[in-house]
């Protein structure tokens, strides 16, 4: 993996990582995505906002798949951010299968 690729996952670990310290209600989805697909053009993969937005929630979706409704802790911090971490890597593997 090229040090510009690693450099540019990083950014897109920051932007995600720092939208989710943001008051859901405060949240501009929109924007965040565009912001990473600016960095993805770089590597030939061409996908608007909110495609990439449903891509990362599907990424999401693969941790609250692998544990038992009943388990589920929506209102613990931890939880939750567990989910975003989850989502995030999830993201990035995504990204790096799509450049590779």
């Amino acid at each position: 993996m090229s040090v510009t690729l690693r450099e540019d996952l990083a950014h897109i670990r920051t932007i995600l990582n720092e939208t989710f310290q943001t008051d859901s209600f405060k949240r501009d989805y929109d924007t965040v995505f565009g912001r990473i697909c600016n960095i993805l053009r770089k590597y030939g993969i061409e996908e608007n906002p909110r495609n990439l937005r449903f891509r990362f929630i599907l990424c999401m979706q693969e941790f609250f798949d692998s544990i038992p409704e009943d388990k589920w802790r929506l209102k613990d911090p931890d939880f939750l951010n567990q989910a975003d971490e989850t989502g995030i890597r999830k993201f990035v593997e995504w990204i790096i299968e799509q450049v590779s």
